[in-house]
């Protein structure tokens, strides 16, 4: 036995999600299960009312009324997000989120 051998881990077994067919099915399930959530938002808000939180007199009422209205734009304030966090990462040449890789060494 060399000092290799000895620090060396045990070779692991495959795990469930390490099969590329494996994590096709989640992925199918999950874009299965949000289509589920699109068709049901639809159907619920054809045949009842939705309780709005603006007044009608308001005129974002009728587009907050619309199917997956609330889907979308939590989608579009995460992309949002993710877009101005990676304008702070890098404002004017300057780091405002990240630090150097030494940064607690110093």
């Amino acid at each position: 036995m060399n000092a290799h051998s000895k620090t060396r881990k045990p070779k692991e077994d495959p795990r469930w999600l390490d099969q590329p067919e494996n994590v096709r099915k989640i992925i199918r399930w999950f874009y299965g299960l949000c289509g589920l959530v699109i068709l049901v938002d639809v159907v619920f808000s054809m045949g009842w009312h939705k309780h709005a939180a603006f007044s009608e007199e308001v005129g974002i009422h009728a587009i907050e009324t619309l199917p997956a209205f609330y889907g979308l734009y939590g989608f579009l304030a995460c992309v949002g997000m993710v877009y101005i966090s990676k304008l702070m990462r890098n404002w004017k040449g300057k780091k405002l989120l990240m630090r150097e890789e030494d940064y607690w060494d110093k």
